[in-house]
């Protein structure tokens, strides 16, 4: 998915056409706080933003990106009518990857979009790669492996608001980690694997603890929603997670 940050609705539905054409998926923010709350509900692996929003800075709206760890990784398209030296270093400084001058070519755009999707995490295994793997699978197998992935994902949430309540320990809490990091490469969800990985540590301080619950947390929301979204292609499109 490529988000769009753009508050101008002409610019926004070129950007938009052209990705449909290339066969991205896409969302569309006008504003920084939609932006933001997409940055933290959409499985988004590309954005595209405009530096001049009408309630921030499009610096502003990359180093809250950048601070959040489940984020961080995502690459970042500015898009920019006017963009001094200090700006463009500050924007690569916070995730972006490259700069494009408005007005916008369509061709020379579509390429850029594209090399900057090379920079995007890899969200699930190829189906050929999965295959191979697993041997046995065929396409009336997928969704349900999806569905009980998905369920210990939901189930590693409610443990992570237990332990933050102090209801269950770290120790036990680690267990439910390591079965959905399981239970996530299994099914060839690797951002999701990788993001439980490298978030959650399973020790420290208190407060480093807490801190990594509260990411962790918030890293789901996401994944779980990126579940939901390949669990209702396979039923709309009955087509393999992963292409």
């Amino acid at each position: 998915m490529i988000q769009i940050i753009e508050d101008d609705l002409v610019t926004c539905h070129i950007i938009s056409a052209l990705l449909q054409r290339m066969r991205y998926a896409s969302c569309e923010a006008h504003t920084g706080a939609e932006a933001i709350e997409q940055f933290n509900t959409r499985p988004i692996d590309l954005v595209i933003a405009d530096m001049m929003l009408p309630d921030m800075h499009g610096l502003e709206l990359l180093e809250y990106k950048y601070k959040r760890p489940y984020l961080r990784d995502i690459p970042v398209l500015c898009c920019t009518a006017q963009a001094d030296i200090e700006t463009v270093e500050a924007a690569m400084g916070f995730g972006a990857v490259d700069f494009v001058k408005k007005p916008i070519v369509i061709q020379s755009f579509a390429g850029r979009v594209n090399r900057a999707m090379e920079r995007a995490p890899v969200r699930w295994e190829s189906w050929s790669e999965m295959s191979r793997r697993l041997g046995f699978l065929h396409g009336g197998t997928m969704h349900p492996m999806l569905t009980i992935a998905q369920q210990v994902l939901r189930e590693l949430d409610e443990a992570l608001l237990e332990a933050e309540s102090g209801s269950m320990s770290v120790q036990a809490l680690d267990a439910v980690v390591t079965r959905a990091h399981g239970a996530a490469l299994n099914v060839g969800a690797l951002r999701t694997a990788h993001q439980l990985e490298t978030l959650w540590k399973g020790e420290g301080t208190t407060t480093e603890v807490a801190n990594d619950i509260a990411t962790l947390r918030a890293a789901l929301v996401i994944e779980i929603a990126s579940f939901d979204e390949a669990i209702q292609a396979r039923e709309l499109q009955g087509e393999p997670v992963g292409g």
